[in-house]
């Protein structure tokens, strides 16, 4: 082979495309600038600009020097200046833009994404205009694919929960189906680079960069991977049913041992849960449900761990559906007071030491015993509940998690929760 096939063999692989792009685009400026920022959406296209660059990379981006770039390719075996490396990826010149045809590109790319959006009713979404900005300078789409991956995109964000907690759930598989192929929306794909940035903006969530951010992203969005690996953890539900299944679970708690549920497991088990009128426990730290496990107090416990995923939604609108009442405690910080808000909403749960008082408290507890407590940060919200709990909550500055008042919750489990413990 020849050099520049060489250099197609070894640079001219996905993991690079994004920094090639972006340093043509500097390199076609009107006023070319000496440094551009570059997305690192994972841990492959770290290593590799990482291995070229000359330095190790981390996060999920950083800023190139088009200077250093230009000599870490000049000092590679092939012995090749940039635009050099450039002519040869893209197989074309490259051509100084002047400023108004740039603009015109842009104006034309964002206009195109606009109006997917627009078809779905998605176009004056808070993260629509962050996310086409981000589309134009770091997507890695082409000009000739924008319009397909923006149709595309669109109409997959159309389908998930981008504004409040999930209500259903849908496969991964079943929901690229959707919008052209069961592998449109896989790692490492187009679709599913920008469908993700859409929904990490709308969530206002770091981009994910392996694995497991990817699936928490997709099951905050109602999207679920497969139907085995998520989980929503439970302790002694009093099952009703005489079936193998409900004997299984029942079994286990005979056991001293808690539950993983999937969404495999839920399809198995029989239509009716529990008798109407149980009281359940929810709770966000698994640390809770541990506790009522090592002292066998029979409470029946699920645990959302966090934002609650698909499977947890799942579970707890059968129990609801059963006629079961949800009792939810919570961190004292913002996002705990969201998840809060929205089992309230959505599970007509009940608080459960979560007022204003409860939080007071937890605060002087924390002083008495001189335990420091985190800062309070992110987006205050209202509780509609207990009014005065925002209030205190955004004055103290303080965050509370939930082990901090474990002794309280666990002493609510061994009296049995009701109207008056919440």
């Amino acid at each position: 082979m020849g050099v520049e096939d060489d250099v197609r063999a070894v640079w001219g692989v996905e993991p690079l495309r994004g920094l090639w792009a972006q340093a043509r685009d500097a390199l076609e400026a009107a006023k070319p600038p000496e440094t551009f920022r570059l997305e690192l959406p994972d841990a492959e296209t770290q290593r590799a600009v990482g291995e070229l660059y000359g330095r190790p990379m981390w996060g999920q981006g950083t800023r190139i020097s088009v200077s250093k770039l230009d000599e870490a390719v000049r000092r590679s075996r092939f012995a090749l200046g940039l635009a050099e490396v450039l002519e040869i990826l893209h197989e074309r010149p490259l051509v100084r833009r002047q400023t108004a045809e740039r603009d015109e590109r842009r104006e034309r790319t964002a206009g195109t994404l606009r109006a997917a959006l627009a078809e779905r009713g998605l176009a004056t979404a808070a993260w629509a205009e962050p996310w086409t900005q981000w589309l134009q300078q770091y997507g890695r789409v082409g000009d000739d694919e924008l319009p397909d991956v923006a149709r595309r995109a669109a109409k997959a964000l159309s389908a998930l929960a981008l504004a409040e907690p999930p209500e259903a759930w849908t496969s991964r598989s079943e929901l690229a189906a959707s919008v052209g192929g069961a592998h449109q929306l896989d790692n490492g794909t187009a679709l599913s680079r920008v469908v993700l940035k859409a929904a990490a903006l709308a969530h206002g969530a770091e981009t994910p960069g392996n694995e497991r951010e990817r699936r928490a992203l997709w099951e905050r969005c109602g999207v679920t991977l497969d139907a085995v690996s998520a989980t929503v953890l439970c302790w002694a539900l009093p099952l009703v049913g005489s079936d193998d299944w409900s004997r299984g679970v029942r079994q286990r708690t005979a056991l001293g041992l808690p539950t993983h549920l999937t969404h495999l497991d839920l399809r198995a088990a029989p239509s009716a849960l529990v008798e109407a009128g149980t009281t359940i426990a929810v709770c966000e730290n698994p640390r809770v449900l541990e506790s009522a496990v090592e002292e066998r107090i029979a409470h029946p416990v699920v645990c959302v761990s966090g934002h609650p995923t698909t499977v947890a939604v799942t579970l707890l609108q059968r129990l609801t559906d059963c006629g079961a009442t949800l009792h939810y405690h919570g961190d004292f910080d913002w996002p705990g007071i969201g998840i809060t808000r929205s089992l309230l909403t959505h599970h007509n749960a009940r608080p459960w030491r979560m007022s204003a008082a409860d939080y007071r408290e937890a605060l002087d507890q924390a002083t008495a015993t001189r335990t420091d407590l985190p800062n309070l940060v992110g987006t205050p919200l209202e509780t509609p509940w207990d009014p005065q709990l925002a209030e205190l909550m955004a004055t103290t500055a303080r965050a509370i998690e939930e082990e901090a008042v474990l002794p309280t919750l666990l002493s609510d489990l061994r009296t049995g929760l009701s109207t008056s413990s919440t």
